[in-house]
């Protein structure tokens, strides 16, 4: 269902990208929600990490407002060759550089958490800290991101191509769930909108109208959670986003 659209630090086959490039539309990508099971850590003040990937943008202390206070907020840039990582502290203002065995005890300290052994092989196509996740921290965790945040009206985007009969967007229970938790928990008063593009066609979703709980069986994507939608054109969406 969802295409590889990340690639190091850009986006493949992004449309809403370049709309929002070619509209001077501001946007930050790469924000991470690392998540301890549930079953493990149930606090939401202690639970979770926030981290920014790659170069460190001064526009990201706006955002910290919006973010739960008991939560760090961390920037990090990876030197995948040296296995190291440099780590900025957006809440205190403190570096430093971590090998990647100190980073990990670092995040389950931080979040209150427990190693599980589990490996998978990060794709080429992700980001480092996305390989790093799946090659160093185990099963006790999950990693989320949402595709932009829109930084003027406080909105995450997340960009879909998948849809039924350009009425039903589609999420997968994992994903619809997640996406609740960091608006439930970890971002206060922001909103994601999922938008679904095709053939130059628009079509929106709230997920704060998603119900988690409804799912359909679909053939080679298991459960997924389907979700009402609304077409608009290509002005009413940028008028929406520059509001």
């Amino acid at each position: 269902m969802d295409e590889v659209k990340k690639e190091k630090f850009g986006f493949r086959n992004s449309i809403l990208k370049d709309i929002f490039d070619e509209n001077n539309i501001e946007y930050i990508t790469n924000i991470w929600c690392v998540t301890c099971r549930w079953n493990i850590n149930k606090n939401k003040n202690t639970r979770y990490l926030v981290i920014f990937e790659g170069n460190y943008n001064e526009e990201y202390k706006n955002i910290l407002e919006y973010i739960n206070p008991n939560i760090t907020v961390i920037n990090v840039k990876f030197k995948e060759e040296e296995q190291k990582i440099e780590v900025y502290n957006m809440r205190t203002a403190k570096t430093g550089e971590l090998t990647y065995e100190k980073f990990k005890n670092r995040i389950i300290q931080l979040t209150d958490c427990k190693f599980i052994n589990s490996y998978a092989k990060g794709s080429y196509h992700s980001t480092p800290l996305s390989r790093f996740f799946r090659e160093y921290m185990g099963k006790g965790f999950a990693l989320t991101d949402i595709d932009f945040y829109i930084t003027k009206n406080k909105m995450f985007i997340e960009e879909k191509n998948f849809f039924k009969k350009g009425e039903f967007g589609y999420l997968g229970q994992g994903q619809c769930f997640s996406f609740k938790e960091v608006l439930n928990d970890i971002f206060f008063n922001s909103k994601i909108l999922i938008i679904c593009v095709s053939n130059n066609e628009f079509i929106i979703g709230n997920l704060n109208n998603i119900d988690c709980n409804e799912i359909e069986c679909i053939d080679g994507w298991g459960k997924m959670v389907p979700f009402k939608m609304k077409k608009i054109s290509l002005k009413e969406l940028l008028e929406f986003l520059k509001k």
